[in-house]
C-alpha cells in the first residue's frame, strides 16, 4: 500500500515538472508567445463580437454611407454596400476560425481514436485497408468540397465536413504509423511482460506519447484550413450567399483595391496572420518533438 502511494506521488511529480517544463519552454521563445498571445486576442474578439458589435450591422445596408473612412460609429470605415466592416470582420472571422475550431476538435479526437485502434490491432495490417487509406489521403480538400456541394448544397456544415475529411484520413494514418511504432520499443514491451490489457497499453502508454505529434500536425493544418477555406469561399465554393466569411469578403473588394485597399486588406490582414500564428506554433511543438526524440 505504501509502495503504491509512493509510485502515485512519483507520478503526479513527473507530470508537474513535464507540464512546468513545457509552459518554461514556451515562454522562453518569443515568437511561440507572440503568436499565441496574437492568436487568443483574435478569437476572443470573434467570439465575443455580439459584446462589440451588434449583429445587425453585418447585413444593414446604408447606399448614402457607402465607402465611408473610418469613423467613431464604423471603426474601419464602410464596404461597397454600405455595411460596416469592423462587424463583417469580425463575425466573418467566427465563421471561418469556427469552422477550423471544430475541425480540428472533432478530427483530433476521432483521428487519434481511429489511429490507436487501428495501429493497435492485434491482426497486423490490413494490406487493403492500407491501400485504401494511402488512396484517400492523396485526394485533396476541393474534391471532397465539390461532392458534398453536390449532395448538400453550399452551407457552413458542408465546409466543416469537407475539411474535415481530407484532415481526419491524414491524422489517422499518423497516429497508426507512429503507434506501430512505439509499439516496438522497450517500455511497451515492459508493459506488455507485466500483463497490462491492450487498450491500456494504448491509452495509457501509447497514446501520451503521441499527443506532440497531433498537436503539431493540427496547428500547421490549422494554418492550411484557415487559407483553403478563404479560397473555396473566394471563387465562391463556399457556405452560401448569407453567410459572412473572410474569403467571401476579399471576393466581394478586391475590385476596390487601388481605390479603397483597405475593404480587401483587412481581411487579409487577419487571413495572414492567423495562419502564421497556427505555423509559428506548429513549429514550436516541432521542434520540442525532436527535442525529445
Amino acid at each position: 500500500m505504501r509502495a503504491e502511494k509512493t509510485i502515485k506521488r512519483l507520478a503526479g511529480g513527473r507530470r508537474n515538472s513535464l507540464v512546468s517544463d513545457v509552459v518554461r519552454r514556451y515562454m522562453r521563445n518569443p515568437a511561440a508567445v507572440i503568436g499565441g498571445v496574437i492568436l487568443i486576442i483574435i478569437l476572443l474578439a470573434c467570439f465575443t463580437a455580439n459584446w462589440i458589435v451588434p449583429e445587425e450591422m453585418v447585413t444593414a445596408y446604408d447606399t448614402q454611407a457607402r465607402l465611408q473612412p473610418p469613423s467613431a460609429e464604423h471603426p474601419f470605415g464602410t464596404d461597397n454596400l454600405g455595411r460596416c466592416v469592423l462587424s463583417r470582420l469580425l463575425y466573418g472571422g467566427r465563421t471561418t476560425l469556427g469552422i477550423v475550431l471544430v475541425g480540428s476538435v472533432t478530427v483530433s479526437v476521432l483521428g487519434t481514436l481511429a489511429g490507436l485502434l487501428m495501429g493497435g490491432g492485434k491482426n497486423g495490417k490490413n494490406l487493403i485497408l492500407e491501400g485504401v487509406l494511402n488512396a484517400v489521403t492523396a485526394i485533396p480538400p476541393i474534391a471532397y468540397l465539390i461532392i458534398f456541394i453536390a449532395a448538400w448544397g453550399n452551407s457552413v456544415f458542408t465546409m466543416v465536413v469537407a475539411v474535415s475529411a481530407s484532415l481526419l484520413l491524414r491524422v489517422i494514418k499518423l497516429v497508426q504509423t507512429r503507434t506501430e511504432i512505439e509499439q516496438g520499443k522497450a517500455y511497451v514491451m515492459c508493459a506488455v511482460a507485466s500483463g497490462a490489457r491492450p487498450r491500456r497499453i494504448l491509452f495509457v502508454h501509447i497514446l501520451p506519447n503521441l499527443v506532440w505529434d497531433v498537436l503539431h500536425f493540427i496547428c500547421l493544418s490549422c494554418a492550411d484550413m484557415t487559407l483553403s477555406i478563404v479560397s473555396f469561399s473566394f471563387i465562391g465554393l463556399g457556405m452560401g450567399d448569407n453567410v459572412v466569411d473572410w474569403g467571401s469578403m476579399v471576393s466581394e473588394t478586391h475590385h476596390y483595391l487601388l481605390s479603397y485597399p483597405g475593404l480587401t486588406l483587412y481581411p487579409v490582414l487577419m487571413i495572414v496572420v492567423c495562419t502564421m500564428a497556427f505555423h509559428t506554433l506548429g513549429r514550436w511543438i516541432e521542434r520540442r518533438v525532436s527535442a525529445h526524440a
